[in-house]
């Protein structure tokens, strides 16, 4: 007969259970303090913020009601108002004064002539601006066919270019625009053998894009000043590049790229150089027109000038690229179909308006009074009047 003692094993069991329940209540009460402080320090951190804000709402109030009761806030708002504008009136600023340079360009001289009697330059829509204007054509040579000066008008003014762009330094430094002279004493553009070209002066103050200056105006240490020097000393930029010069001295790429050299960064004209053996060929590309689609003549008649010649008497608009009347767009210059061009700086006026033609009167052969409307071809237009010898032909 066997006998077997199982105290010790329940014992062991009944040990181990207790460690395991302590073990247990030390976590939950871990748990329970973390959770605890825990909770305190988040009841701290939004007393805190709470106390803080109240203290910036009764700032504010306080602040408010110094303001309600300032007698000129009604002014410093509307000043406020209207510093914060600036910036879009300087962005939509318009350059009226640009029309004068399309007329230099696009009204013909010389034998063949169109003057303007009226001139209406529409800027309401600033992205759709129209020139209106009602002129008369004379043609002032053989054959004296009128309505061909009209005809040449139309085509040449569609192919107007314009050109703007800023000058930069050798380090590609803008230049400021009151640096620049642009227009020689004779009121032409400057210009060498063909080339144009401007004045930099750039010894003037804040003239040097590489000199930095600070708060109380000194001029920074890391350039060099020499007292003494010569503001009006002129350094020249050529607006049109020097192709091979620029490019045997690595300042200018066969793409057109030019640096390390003052030039003119130009915003419609794009340079291009082909090497063929020891020579290269370079060409230009101007992607920017004045009136893409030219002047459209909505009416034209026969007419008698003030010399009692006879003209043929026109209406016409023709809308302009919003680019060129666009403040904000420096160093305009403009190139007609002929060669003439004029900047936005300067532009001869003269011979560009002349008194309204005078309507044919009553029994004058010479001056058929037939009207021609928009799209009649020129075979119906050419009558016996524009081509006839005038007065003082």
């Amino acid at each position: 007969m066997f006998e077997i003692n199982l105290v010790p094993d329940v014992k062991n069991e009944m040990i181990k259970a207790l460690k395991i329940r302590n073990l247990i209540l030390f976590i939950c009460i871990v748990v329970s303090a973390v959770a605890i402080g825990v909770v305190l320090v988040l009841f701290s951190i939004k007393g805190g913020q709470d106390f803080a804000m109240s203290q910036q709402d009764n700032k504010l109030k306080t602040l408010s009601g110094k303001l309600m009761n300032y007698d000129g806030l009604d002014e410093f708002l509307t000043i406020q108002d209207q510093l914060g504008k600036i910036s879009g009136l300087t962005e939509n600023k318009q350059a009226a004064s640009r029309v004068f340079s399309i007329l230099g360009v696009m009204l013909p001289q010389g034998n063949d002539r169109v003057t303007l009697s009226t001139l209406n330059v529409n800027l309401e829509d600033i992205e759709n601006p129209v020139l209106e204007m009602e002129g008369q054509a004379d043609a002032q040579a053989e054959p004296y066919i009128d309505y061909r000066v009209l005809e040449s008008f139309k085509k040449n003014t569609a192919l107007i270019n314009y050109d703007y762009g800023r000058y930069v330094d050798e380090n590609g430094n803008e230049i400021p625009t009151a640096c620049i002279e642009e227009i020689g004493e004779d009121g032409n553009v400057l210009q060498e053998n063909g080339n144009y070209y401007v004045n930099w002066y750039k010894n003037r103050k804040g003239c040097d894009p590489s000199k930095t200056e600070s708060e109380d105006g000194q001029t920074d240490s890391s350039s060099e000043t020499t007292e003494g020097v010569d503001e009006n000393e002129k350094t020249q930029i050529w607006r049109t590049p020097q192709y091979n010069k620029w490019y045997k001295a690595q300042q200018m790429t066969l793409d057109g790229e030019i640096s390390g050299v003052a030039h003119f960064a130009s915003e419609c004209v794009k340079y291009s150089g082909l090497e063929t053996g020891n020579t290269v060929k370079w060409s230009s590309e101007n992607s920017c027109l004045v009136a893409e689609d030219g002047v459209v003549v909505s009416e034209s008649s026969n007419a008698k000038d003030d010399s009692d010649n006879l003209v043929l008497r026109f209406t016409a608009t023709a809308q302009i690229n919003p680019e060129v009347f666009a403040y904000k767009n420096k160093h305009m210059m403009l190139f007609g179909p002929t060669g003439q061009n004029v900047t936005d700086s300067f532009v001869q006026i003269e011979d560009m308006f002349a008194k309204r033609a005078e309507d044919c009167k009553a029994g004058d052969t010479s001056c058929q009074n037939t009207e021609n409307s928009t799209g009649a071809g020129s075979s119906s237009t050419t009558n016996s009047a524009n081509v006839t010898n005038r007065t003082g032909n």
